[in-house]
């Protein structure tokens, strides 16, 4: 049994893995406590911090959140954007990350943490919302698998319908 905690196996690959990876996600607000839709610029302002945290992100355009109003005896439902942002510390886009040991490892998801929570404090503060939820999932392994990119793909895969220029534009 190795021993994750000395310093001499900062860099035992089994430790390594002990570390994990993880998923950050934050749901940004569609609308305003009156229900009155927010501007996609100050959406996009947010996806973009995320962004430069984590060199990308994933947005799911649409969620529903639900809760129980207890003063008003009914359920409230809201929607929002989920956003996630990834820490892989094998990523082939990132060498910072692949030469990071057991406590950077830590130090960053940490940091990470934290950043993600000062978006949403920010994000709460400006949108006026009571709450923004800050998902921190720790997980074994985040794996970027890389394919070979291509401007267009050969006809037989393709629908023959455009998809829009600006996805966020349109979805979000």
């Amino acid at each position: 049994m190795v021993n994750c905690d000395l310093k001499k196996n900062e860099r035992n690959k089994i430790c390594l893995k002990q570390v994990g990876e993880a998923i950050f996600s934050i749901i940004i607000p569609k609308s305003d406590n009156s229900n009155n839709s927010i501007n996609q610029k100050s959406v996009k302002k947010y996806v973009n911090k995320i962004n430069s945290e984590f060199g990308g992100s994933t947005t799911k355009p649409v969620t529903l959140g639900c809760w129980s109003d207890e003063k008003r005896e009914k359920l409230q439902c809201e929607t929002g954007t989920h956003v996630s942002g990834y820490v892989d510390f094998d990523s082939p886009y990132d060498a910072e990350l692949n030469k990071m040991n057991v406590s950077q490892r830590k130090a960053k998801l940490q940091k990470s943490y934290k950043f993600m929570k000062k978006v949403a404090k920010e994000m709460a503060n400006e949108f006026g919302q009571d709450s923004i939820p800050v998902i921190y999932d720790n997980v074994r392994d985040i794996s970027f698998i890389q394919g070979t990119w291509k401007k267009k793909l050969n006809k037989k895969y393709l629908s023959g319908k455009k998809s829009p220029k600006d996805p966020f534009k349109k979805y979000v």
